[in-house]
């Protein structure tokens, strides 16, 4: 919903100040808090020490990302994009397995302040505001049978600050990396809608909050050329 405003109303805004449109696809990553999932797995694995059965700890992931927005002559830079957050554990022994796979998207609205105008290789520093929204599923495997898939969810809001810099290859072409630090936490995850209970009796939370870096390249034109 966010990319689909910004969408129609980017190139609208860019066009009445005159300023430069851009598209941004990037890839990166970062790692993760995760306390009450990684506390939950350290359970499970005491639990079934000694059968095979056995989940890897999630403290890190992969993102990939789409950006889109404009800089003005007045050194600052505004856009919305969408990162996908990768998040995923496994157990598994000769009668099936169980796979989380914890995905999120993090929806994001930012602002980015620059030491030089449009159009200049130059650093700056962002901020943005969002939504963290996990879309992931749990996958059930036995031998014999097909997989089951139960979708996971849940949503919060999410915020980050960052350093980066663009460098102009071209007047049309950039490349831009960043790194900062993210606090996205969803506080209650679901399974199928129903909350994801913990051996504790909590319900389970996710927190890809940590440090994070993109780097990406810039696909810029004129306003008046969109």
């Amino acid at each position: 919903m966010i990319l689909t405003v910004a969408g129609m109303m980017i190139p609208l805004a860019a066009h009445a100040l005159n300023e430069q449109v851009w598209l941004l696809v990037n890839g990166g990553g970062g790692t993760y808090v995760m306390s009450d999932l990684n506390t939950e797995i350290d359970a499970i694995n005491t639990a079934y020490a000694g059968t095979g059965w056995s989940f890897s700890r999630v403290e890190r992931g992969r993102l990939f990302g789409i950006a889109m927005g404009f800089e003005t002559a007045s050194n600052w830079n505004f856009g919305a994009g969408v990162d996908r957050l990768d998040a995923s554990t496994r157990a598994s022994d000769a009668s099936g397995a169980l796979e989380y796979k914890f995905g999120a998207n993090n929806w994001r609205l930012f602002g980015e302040y620059a030491l030089q105008p449009v159009g200049n290789s130059t650093f700056f520093v962002g901020l943005g505001v969002g939504i963290i929204q996990e879309s992931g599923k749990l996958i059930e495997s036995a031998s014999g049978s097909a997989p089951l898939e139960f979708k996971i969810g849940g949503s919060d809001p999410s915020y980050e600050g960052y350093i980066g810099g663009n460098w102009w290859i071209t007047p049309q072409i950039g490349v831009t990396a960043t790194a900062g630090y993210r606090y996205a936490r969803v506080k209650e995850v679901n399974v199928e809608g129903v909350p994801f209970i913990m051996s504790n009796g909590e319900v389970m939370s996710l927190d890809f909050s940590g440090p994070s870096a993109r780097l990406g390249i810039k696909l810029a034109a004129k306003s008046l050329g969109i």
